[in-house]
Order: C-alpha cells, then structure tokens, then sequence
C-alpha cells in the first residue's frame, strides 16, 4: 500500500469496557504472568521522569516507556507511547487471556494521527471539502464558519435493513493541537462482545478479536487517513 501522508505522531489505544478490578492490574502482576520483562516492570514501579503509579480498588495506572495503562471499575485502556509494534497487541491478548472471566461488553481498537500540512491553505481546504461551508454562510453571512469536530459512523448495515450487529467504525476529524498547520485524525473499531460465540465468555472474544483485527485495523486506519487527506487536499473547485 502506497501512502502519500504519514503521520508525523502515530498511536493506539485498546479500550475495553466492563466491569473490572483495578487492583489485580499491577506492574508486578504483568511481570509474575511474563507479560512484561523486570525492566519494564522497574520502570513502571519506579515512577521517575514524571510518571506516576497508582494501584487501588478504584483505579490502576502506570507506565512504562512504551505503553500507559489504566484500569477503572468500568474501563480498561491500554495507549502505546511512541512508535508501537505487534507487541503492543501481544499484550493486550496476554491480559484478557488472564482473565476470562471478567463481565466485559464492549471493544475498541482505536489509532491516532497528528498530520503536519504544509499550508494553511491546505489546512483549511480539508475542513471545507470535508464540511461545505455554504449553509453556514447563509445562516451567518457576517462571520466566518470553520470545521472543529467531525465524526463520521460506519456499519454493515444496509439502510431499510435490519442492523445485525453493533460493530461499527467512527472516524473523526479535528484540528491538530501538535502542529499549527495540522489535522488530527482518529479511527475507532468498535467490537460489542456481549453476543456468545462458540461458548466462549466475552473476555475470550476481547483477546481473539485484538489478536486477529488489531493489525488489520491498523491497516485500514493507515489508508483511511492516507485517503481522507488525499480526497480532501485533491478535489478541485
């Protein structure tokens, strides 16, 4: 796949909704079960360079210097630091795997990008060609209308047709906060759990889903953006 904008910050998150035990999500945890090595684990413990570690019946976090994780009673999220790779995924599986028998409903495997334009007739080609502005200058004809939030939904789902599933995809648009000239680019993959598949309990579902999906998602995401950009900065008036 040729990509014609990269990201200049690319990053993932994997957020699963339930109803968890922050507790049990400790440093030492993740070493005992060899998801983690006893370098990551120090890090994580030590707490040096402005991280912080926090372990407690109503939340869990720490870091390491490639991940951030955060667990509360009703949330799990896992957010990569820096360039990520499958191990990324390979430890968001070894976690589920653990604990399969945690009440969980809902998956998302989401990935970020900060994209640095070069001009800001470019930066604001995007928004207009993404939201026409036309209706806004009618309504306000004195003042000026800019894009600053956009989230488009997309399911398998044919309209005048029964939903059959609660899995969809949302992909928003922002104005970068990393550059002056950039766009911010989100992709969520949104898996609901709560249907059985093959007996299996839905924290299974959790870690088989991110084994199989997370590297196609971040695929799909990479020619998402790549494509929004190119759409966007190409279309002439």
């Amino acid at each position: 796949m040729t990509v014609k904008h990269s990201a200049e910050i690319l990053t993932s998150s994997i957020v699963v909704l339930g109803n968890f035990n922050p507790a049990i999500f400790s440093p030492d945890w993740l070493e005992r079960n060899q998801l983690i090595g006893e370098e990551d684990a120090g890090v994580a413990r030590d707490g040096s360079e402005g991280r912080s570690m926090i372990i407690s019946k109503q939340v869990a976090t720490f870091e390491t210097a490639w991940f951030v994780l955060q667990v509360l009673d009703n949330q799990f999220a896992l957010t990569s630091k820096g360039a990520f790779s499958p191990a990324f995924k390979d430890l968001a599986v070894g976690i589920f795997q653990l604990v399969p028998h945690t009440p969980v409903t809902a998956l998302g495997l989401n990935f970020m990008g900060h994209f640095k334009l070069t001009t800001e007739a470019e930066y604001h080609r995007v928004g207009d060609v993404l939201a026409p502005k036309d209706i806004w200058a009618t309504l306000y004809p004195d003042e000026t209308a800019g894009l600053a939030d956009l989230t488009i939904r997309i399911q398998r789902w044919t309209r005048g047709k029964p939903l059959k599933t609660k899995d969809e995809k949302r992909i928003s648009v922002q104005q970068s906060n990393k550059f002056k000239f950039g766009i911010y680019l989100s992709y969520n993959d949104h898996h609901d759990v709560t249907t059985i598949v093959d007996d299996q309990t839905p924290a299974e579902r959790v870690a088989i889903i991110v084994d199989n999906d997370w590297e196609s998602s971040w695929t799909d995401a990479v020619r998402v953006f790549d494509g929004v950009l190119c759409m966007a900065l190409e279309q002439r008036d």
